[in-house]
C-alpha cells in the first residue's frame, strides 16, 4: 500500500513540473517564479532588455505559447498578438478595479500599492487553483513578497514626501502609476511608443521649470530629447529600469533599485 501511495506521489509530482507557465514581461517571471518556486517550469517570453510596446512574435515564440499550459500577461493593450490564446491566458490587470487605472496606461506593474492588494494576491489565487497541493509554502512566498512591498512603500513615502507637488519629466509614461502614488506629477515626453513628442509638451516643461525635480530615462526607450532637455534644464537625468535588465531575482529588488536611483536623482 505505501509503494502505491508513494507511486502515486511521484505521479502527481511528475505531471506538476511538466506544467510550463509563461510570462510575457519579466515582473511578471519574477513574481511567479518567487511564487512558484521549482514547482513549475516559467519561461519569459519578452527580454527585459526589449521594449515590449514593440514585441512581436517569431515562430520559436508562438511555439511556446502554443505550449503553454498558462500564461501571465499584462493586458490593457500591450500584448495584442496573445488574441489567439485568451483561454489560457490571465491578464493581470483584470485584477484592479478599472477606476484606479490612468488613460489604458499599461505600466500597472511599478506601483507597489497595486502589486500589494490586487497583483501578487490575484496571482496567488491564479496559481494554487494550478497547484493546490503547494498551496502553503505558495502562501509563505506571497506574504514575503507583501512584506518586502511594505518596506518599499515606507522608504518611497519618506524619500518622495518632501517633494509633494513637484514634477519629474520621463521620456514615457512607464512610472506615472508609482509617481501618482506618492504626490508627484509624472510629465512623458511622449505619451506612447509611437507619437514623438509634442510642442505643447515641451513648453508645458519649461513652463513648470522651477518645479521640476528629476529627469529620467529607461534603457527600452530613446533619449534624444531628454539629452536636449538636459542642458536646457541644466539637470542630469538618471536611468529607471521598468522591467529588470540587471538581473534582478525578485519584483521587490527591482522596484528597491529603481528607488535607489530616485533618491540620488533627488540629492
Amino acid at each position: 500500500m505505501r509503494r502505491i501511495l508513494l507511486l502515486l506521489v511521484l505521479i502527481v509530482a511528475v505531471l506538476n513540473f511538466g506544467k510550463t507557465i509563461v510570462t510575457t514581461i519579466n515582473p511578471y517571471y519574477l513574481i511567479v517564479s518567487q511564487l512558484l518556486g521549482d514547482t513549475a517550469s516559467v519561461k519569459l517570453l519578452v527580454p527585459p532588455g526589449a521594449n515590449p510596446h514593440l514585441f512581436s512574435l517569431k515562430p520559436s515564440d508562438a511555439k511556446t505559447l502554443e505550449e503553454a499550459d498558462l500564461i501571465v500577461a499584462n493586458g490593457l493593450g500591450l500584448e495584442p498578438y496573445l488574441e489567439k490564446y485568451r483561454e489560457k491566458t490571465v491578464f493581470v490587470s483584470d485584477f484592479i478595479p478599472a477606476l484606479l487605472l490612468i488613460d489604458e496606461n499599461p505600466h500597472i506593474w511599478l506601483d507597489p500599492f497595486f502589486l500589494k492588494y490586487y497583483i501578487v494576491p490575484g496571482l496567488y489565487q491564479v496559481l494554487i487553483e494550478k497547484f493546490p497541493e503547494k498551496q502553503s509554502e505558495t502562501r509563505q512566498k506571497a506574504e514575503e513578497i507583501v512584506s518586502g512591498l511594505d518596506t518599499v512603500i515606507r522608504d518611497s513615502f519618506k524619500t518622495l514626501l518632501p517633494y509633494t507637488g513637484k514634477t519629474v519629466v520621463m521620456a514615457h509614461p512607464s512610472f506615472t502609476y508609482f509617481f501618482k502614488e506618492f504626490g508627484l506629477e509624472l510629465i512623458p515626453l511622449s505619451s506612447g511608443h509611437e507619437h514623438s513628442t509634442s510642442f505643447s509638451t515641451i513648453k508645458e516643461i519649461l513652463r513648470k521649470k522651477e518645479q521640476i525635480a528629476a529627469l529620467f530615462r529607461e534603457p527600452q526607450q530613446p533619449a534624444e530629447i531628454l539629452s536636449s532637455l538636459e542642458k536646457e534644464l541644466r539637470m542630469k537625468s538618471f536611468v529607471l529600469d521598468p522591467l529588470g535588465v540587471n538581473g534582478e531575482k525578485t519584483i521587490v529588488e527591482l522596484l528597491r533599485k529603481n528607488l535607489s536611483v530616485i533618491q540620488e536623482a533627488l540629492k
